[in-house]
């Protein structure tokens, strides 16, 4: 018996560390389904199919473990050994995938309860850099597919969740541009609605001076401040950022956007050969999206150039489909916000807890 007791000791001592697994008083506790899951999701083998095995209460009895055994580490016994914070990370980021699968099949309140408890299990990280980390890749994953599910569910119950995860990442990451930049670009795709709520705008507004301040040379951010000072009314102000941007390294889109919005600033102040400048340049940088010829068009109309206007026009109407998906899809990518930015997001959390 003696010997028994030995050699299962030993082999607990000698448990790989990779592996998710409670040592208590020298006698390894049974592997659990929970366990097994993780274990099976840190080493990227556990298929979609299986998430629904992760039961909630599984995760309680995971969490009263660890408590179990950190209480025996702080009274100084010995013998004992605890699911390393990864470990602890990968349990709250399956129930987070599940509690995603539940919202994308818009079921809020299964969602919900699932949220709570992958949130919970975050304050059960032991390292607090590692725990701020996690719990802010977490609050931002989490609102950023929601800013996404707006698109493609139900707009009210996706944007309320939205809302909640980044209003709770600005108030526990004040000087963090991305989540300050995420959480404007919710508020603005809401106050730019034709039946939204009007003061979202300002907020947004407000939120990316704020980022703007942190990160002054931004292109992303400049971008879309300069986008909401023009719809505030603020055009002075907005033309600041526009340019800033033109000089910066900025992509594609993001210079296209510039110029367009210039052009529709100066176009307003009757400036049209400044309008003019902006929108051939925007040409220039995509040349397949339509809508610079269209406003290109309508400048020199109005600057009298009417043969010019008209070439150019009937050369934007003989586009063909595949341009117009091209501009469809690029402003898309605006109205996403960052919520482009989600899957890119996720993975890199998988993959830290898969080192």
């Amino acid at each position: 018996m003696a010997l028994g007791y030995a050699l299962t000791l030993a082999g607990a001592l000698v448990l790989p560390p990779e592996r998710c697994e409670f040592l208590v008083r020298a006698i390894p506790e049974p592997q659990t389904p929970l366990l097994g899951l993780v274990d099976l999701y840190r080493r990227d083998a556990l298929p979609d199919s299986d998430l629904s095995r992760f039961s909630a209460a599984e995760r309680e009895v995971f969490l009263e473990r660890l408590r179990k055994v950190r209480e025996m580490r702080y009274q100084g016994i010995t013998l004992t050994r605890e699911p390393e914070d990864p470990c602890v990370q990968a349990v709250s980021l399956i129930e987070t995938e599940i509690a995603m699968k539940l919202a994308e099949r818009s079921r809020w309140e299964e969602a919900d309860a699932r949220y709570k408890g992958a949130w919970d299990t975050t304050f059960w990280i032991e390292d607090p850099e590692v725990q701020a980390a996690f719990q802010r890749d977490w609050l931002l994953t989490a609102g950023l597919l929601h800013h996404e599910l707006i698109f493609v569910n139900i707009a009210e119950e996706a944007f309320t969740r939205a809302d909640r995860f980044l209003d709770n990442a600005v108030r526990r990451y004040p000087k963090d541009y991305e989540i300050l930049l995420a959480a404007g670009a919710l508020l603005e795709w809401s106050g730019s609605l034709r039946w939204g709520v009007a003061s979202h705008l300002k907020e947004a507004e407000e939120l990316y001076a704020r980022a703007r301040r942190l990160a002054p040379d931004e292109p992303a951010i400049l971008l879309r401040h300069g986008i909401v000072l023009e719809k505030l009314g603020r055009k002075d102000q907005a033309v600041v950022p526009l340019l800033r941007v033109l000089e910066l390294g900025a992509t594609e889109d993001v210079l296209y956007r510039s110029r367009m919005i210039l052009g529709k600033i100066s176009e307003a102040a009757g400036q049209i050969p400044g309008a003019i400048a902006h929108y051939e340049a925007a040409s220039t940088v995509i040349p397949s999206w339509q809508v610079a010829y269209v406003a290109l068009g309508h400048a020199l109309h109005s600057a009298g150039s009417h043969e010019r206007a008209r070439a150019v026009l009937d050369g934007a109407l003989s586009m063909d489909m595949k341009s117009a998906d091209e501009v469809l899809m690029g402003w898309w990518s605006y109205e996403l916000g960052l919520a482009l930015r989600f899957e890119p997001l996720l993975e890199r959390m998988r993959a830290e807890v898969r080192r």
